[in-house]
């Protein structure tokens, strides 16, 4: 006697997000998201190549602009008198005539004081800098080290001589004899020198002086001149590679200690990622590179590793318990990894972007105070793709990278034939499970440890119908 056994009603669907109904708002805030970051890893991939590209390209054909730190220049300062409101498009209409159209004009505001005019630009040949790069091969000290000021119709230059030179009013007379000075005051204190000219030769320099002192309703010994030789931003330069080298060593030194090598590689990825793009950036809309920028550019560094740090340990987290139970695939627990601390990297983001948005939008265009511009623009786009990198770069690189793992991959093969067994089932129809190991008989090798025997293909088929609700008595 046979009996026949109905099959049991399916179970319940759970309303998933992404699955069974679209996402609400209130999601995001209990964590409740479904986005599927991993299976379009394919799309974000080929986004942040195109975007790496395009910087790159930029980087070649464009280039940096860089200020007066990095290439040498000169720098002049005024503070507005009579209560006088400056104007940067009136200032640089007063450069024009100058040769100096090109020039980085920005007004300084102050809580107590009137606002100061600070004007930067680059003098090819001037008196000022002839006697300066003079004094400053004769110290054997850098031109940045060389200090003027203006007196009047002439000015000092106080400067300290380097180790080994011994300077004297002679010595200092003779290295100004092939430039335009004439009629140098020396005064030698030990190290220290001083150089006053009484009437300096017409140059760009105090010509500049004068109609920014005009404009300012001051007087020209009132305008600060600042000359900065190229040499100091080569060193510049220079120590802000070495640091951000240590940076790298110290941050896959750390992940590797924290997590594990493969993490740090993949946050060393992302990071230089946010680098490539910001540089992009920059030289897009030829923003200017200053320190200021430098600092910034290591600042959104830090950040772009702290929102990694907090994706990893959530992968981490998750990661203990996914060989035990097998129920999901290495790049599925980054995916739901990536949902559970997506809500956290919004707000942090957001919360960051808040004042640096109110400093270059509010600070600087309405309120005129760009003193912090160059800082600003540095941290918002540094904070903007820092966000994107790792949720979009280096989670879907590390599911990639450790999906390649023998462990993980007879695991996701093994969440295939389950699932086409599954789906054989409910159909009746045969289903053809690929396998990742290639033919049967051979023998995979991942980074070097070989992989577990070939699994043949194999058909999963169904039993008949009519057989499925038999009994064997």
């Amino acid at each position: 006697m046979t009996t026949t056994e109905q099959a049991p009603p399916p179970a319940p669907v759970a309303d998933i997000p992404g699955v069974t109904r679209r996402h609400r708002i209130s999601d995001l805030y209990h964590e409740r998201t479904n986005f599927q970051f991993i299976k379009h890893s394919r799309r974000w991939l080929i986004l942040s190549s195109t975007l790496v590209v395009l910087s790159l390209a930029l980087f070649a054909v464009r280039g940096l602009n860089l200020g007066i730190d990095f290439e040498g220049g000169t720098s002049w300062q005024v503070q507005m008198q009579g209560g006088k409101s400056p104007s940067v498009g009136d200032v640089r209409d007063l450069l024009r005539p100058l040769g100096f159209s090109d020039a980085t004009v920005s007004v300084l505001t102050q809580r107590s004081g009137a606002p100061i005019v600070k004007v930067q630009a680059r003098v090819t040949k001037d008196p000022v800098v002839d006697a300066r790069d003079a004094l400053a091969s004769y110290a054997k000290t850098n031109a940045a080290d060389v200090q003027f000021q203006q007196i009047g119709n002439g000015g000092t230059f106080t400067f300290t001589a380097g180790k080994g030179v011994t300077p004297t009013s002679d010595g200092v007379t003779s290295a100004l004899k092939n430039t335009s000075i004439q009629n140098p005051t020396v005064k030698v204190n030990g190290q220290d020198v001083t150089v006053t000219i009484d009437k300096m030769p017409t140059g760009q320099t105090l010509t500049v002086a004068e109609a920014l002192a005009k404009y300012a309703n001051a007087q020209v010994r009132d305008v600060s001149i600042d000359i900065v030789g190229p040499t100091w931003g080569h060193e510049i330069s220079q120590k802000a590679i070495k640091a951000l080298i240590f940076f790298f060593l110290l941050l896959v030194a750390y992940l590797a200690v924290r997590f594990e090598w493969k993490m740090s590689v993949t946050a060393l990825v992302a990071v230089i990622h946010d680098i490539i793009f910001t540089v992009g950036v920059y030289a897009l809309f030829h923003f200017p590179v200053t320190p200021a920028t430098v600092t910034a550019f290591l600042t959104i560094l830090g950040f772009s590793l702290y929102d990694t740090v907090v994706v990893y340990d959530k992968i981490g987290e998750f990661q203990r318990t996914l060989t035990a139970t097998g129920r999901s695939t290495y790049g599925e627990m980054v995916n739901r990894s990536l949902n559970a601390v997506l809500m956290r990297s919004l707000s942090t983001s957001l919360v960051a972007l808040l004042p640096v948005l109110s400093l270059l939008f509010v600070g600087s265009g309405i309120l005129g105070a760009t003193a912090l511009e160059e800082f600003a623009l540095a941290l918002a786009a540094g904070l903007f793709i820092g966000s994107y990198s790792s949720i979009f770069v280096a989670a879907p690189l590390l599911a990639w990278w450790k999906e390649k793992e023998p462990q993980y991959r007879a695991l996701a093969d093994r969440r295939r034939r389950t699932t086409a067994a599954a789906a054989s089932a409910a159909t009746g129809v045969p289903v053809v499970t690929p396998t990742d190991y290639g033919d049967p008989g051979d023998r995979t090798e991942t980074f070097g440890v070989p992989g577990p025997p070939a699994v043949p293909r194999t058909t999963i088929q169904a039993r008949p119908r009519q057989q499925r609700g038999k009994k064997r008595r």
